[in-house]
């Protein structure tokens, strides 16, 4: 059975761990380095049992990846490598190793380009000329969209650490609409990536009321940490289902999901239900002609329209009916544009 990424986390976090010959590590050290990296890559909150990490160690002592890893527990209490010199990453692999390994750096390679993964490029760099050693091959199987270039990018590895450890930042902004950049000073709660657009969720330090602030990090031209300010919680904000309700990234603290009606032309029916617009989307209606009525629980914003409007004449809003008489609007006047040809 192919190892899964939470395994590979673990068991490199394990190594890591008894590479540091400085310091004894007990069981309950190693769970808890364990349980933190998952936190920090995988978002996971729930603490890696003992059981799953007795299985990880005996993974590591076995041979199905070809480790045979020398751990022995001194002392009745401290794990640590039998040989100091010992890691998995300079031991050859066997198939199932090899495999997991190259399914992992397929995906790392596509994200390198985001500064949050600098640290892990060297590693990524020794792995991948290990398995070019083994294989003598190497056939991308995985071409991620990404915008090379993208501007804001070089901001990203920043702002991620200061969302991570709660530091209040001062982002210099310029919107669309502004002349020039303005200095703002925020609490960062999160980054969120939307169409390869990336954004930071955050609240100004000078809003009276609680406020979630939306800048995409293509408008920003500085991040620094603010001192002055300590950082402060916005109890409205729940970083791991704020969204759930929402296509997109526009979203105020207020704002409630609607039941949103959609009919969809027979063409688009089967792409639409295969790839639905929301995890919300329900099939109310089947007709004869091969239409299909949606409906969706969602947010009314504007990635919601522009997702409508960007199948034209095939997608339909049933209801609600303020938003049907909108984006009847939005397609009037885009009409009235090839009146004359």
């Amino acid at each position: 059975m192919p190892l899964n990424r939470a395994t590979l986390i673990r068991i490199s976090t394990i190594d890591r761990c008894l590479q540091n010959r400085y310091r004894r590590w007990t069981i309950n050290d190693l769970i808890d380095a364990c349980s933190d990296a998952l936190a920090e890559y995988e978002g996971r909150t729930t603490p890696v049992s003992r059981r799953t990490f007795q299985n990880d160690l005996a993974l590591m002592r076995s041979d199905r990846l070809g480790y045979n890893a020398p751990i022995v527990v001194r002392d009745n209490k401290y794990y640590e490598y039998e040989d100091p010199d010992y890691s998995i990453t300079h031991l050859p692999l066997n198939e199932e190793g090899l495999d997991a390994l190259n399914s992992a750096l397929d995906i790392l390679r596509q994200l390198q380009v985001f500064p949050q993964l600098a640290s892990s490029i060297e590693i990524i760099s020794k792995l991948n000329e290990q398995i070019s050693r083994q294989t003598r091959e190497y056939v991308q199987a995985m071409d991620m969209e990404h915008i090379l270039g993208y501007r804001g990018a070089q901001y990203i590895g920043k702002i991620y650490e200061a969302v991570r450890k709660k530091h209040t930042i001062i982002i210099e902004y310029q919107s669309f609409k502004a002349r020039k950049a303005d200095k703002i000073t925020v609490y960062p709660y999160l980054l969120k990536e939307y169409r390869n657009r990336w954004f930071l969720i955050c609240e100004k330090a000078s809003n009276r009321s609680p406020q979630v602030n939306i800048f995409a990090l293509d408008r920003i031209h500085s991040v620094e940490i603010d001192r002055k300010y300590p950082f402060k919680k916005c109890v409205d904000f729940d970083p791991e289902h704020f969204f759930d309700d929402t296509i997109g990234v526009t979203k105020g603290i207020s704002d409630k999901p609607k039941r949103v009606v959609l009919k969809i032309d027979r063409l688009q029916a089967p792409y639409i239900e295969s790839k639905p617009f929301h995890k919300s989307q329900k099939v109310e209606r089947r007709f004869s002609d091969g239409c299909i009525e949606i409906s969706l629980n969602v947010v009314i914003n504007n990635e919601l329209e522009r997702l409508i409007l960007g199948y034209g004449g095939f997608v339909e809003v049933m209801a609600p009916t303020e938003f049907r008489k909108r984006v009847a609007e939005c397609l009037r006047i885009a009409a009235s544009r090839y009146l004359t040809l």
